[in-house]
């Protein structure tokens, strides 16, 4: 009788994803895509899976995750020689708590860290900002701007947004502070996201 008891409890009990199939970031195919050499000097991307890398946005520079309970990560970052970039980070928990807990974190080290400097480059303020958006269970635009002599040197814009036990995160350098032109992507994820085993 308990045997049975403990297989029915299995059977109940949620499967957790522990890997990202390949390919399955929105901008993952391109990235893995072998580009000519004319093209490889000019642009590029860079795959990553490591659970130790901080979130793409990261106001206190934090050279390790800090966020706990990650069972998969993957990053994808894009380069130009323009120059410019964007990303995409997706990070699976190990339930929503977990996820949600992370994104509390963030929020609070924006507040935390939304005006600093860069010790190798002292005269660079570094302004970090927040707002409001709405994509999958809970979501916060944010980003920040780099000034220097009451000049704006690089904007960087981002959306993070959490669906059930998974966060991801969009940035882009390119254009003016706009978390909204992010958000079809992230909706977008947030939908396929709910295909993993126990994500949703």
């Amino acid at each position: 009788m308990m045997i049975a008891t403990l297989s029915l409890v299995l059977a109940l009990s949620p499967v957790t994803v522990t890997e990202i199939p390949k390919n399955f970031l929105l901008t993952e195919p391109a990235a893995r895509k072998k580009l000519a050499p004319h093209l490889a000097e000019e642009q590029g991307y860079q795959i990553s899976d490591k659970l130790t890398k901080p979130l793409d946005l990261d106001p206190c520079d934090n050279r390790r995750a800090v966020d706990g309970g990650r069972v998969a990560a993957r990053t994808i970052t894009r380069w130009t020689s323009a120059p410019s970039g964007s990303s995409e980070q997706l990070i699976i928990y190990k339930s929503p708590r977990a996820a949600h807990s992370a994104l509390t974190r963030l929020r609070a080290e924006v507040k935390r860290c939304a005006r600093k400097g860069d010790p190798s480059a002292p005269d660079l303020e570094i302004r970090w900002r927040m707002n409001k958006a709405k994509v999958g269970d809970e979501a916060v635009g944010m980003g920040y701007q780099t000034w220097q002599d009451g000049h704006t040197y690089q904007t960087v814009t981002g959306i993070v947004a959490r669906k059930g036990s998974a966060l991801m995160i969009y940035t882009t350098d390119e254009g003016m502070y706009n978390p909204g032109k992010l958000t079809k992507d992230a909706r977008r994820m947030a939908a396929k996201v709910c295909k993993l085993p126990g994500v949703c």
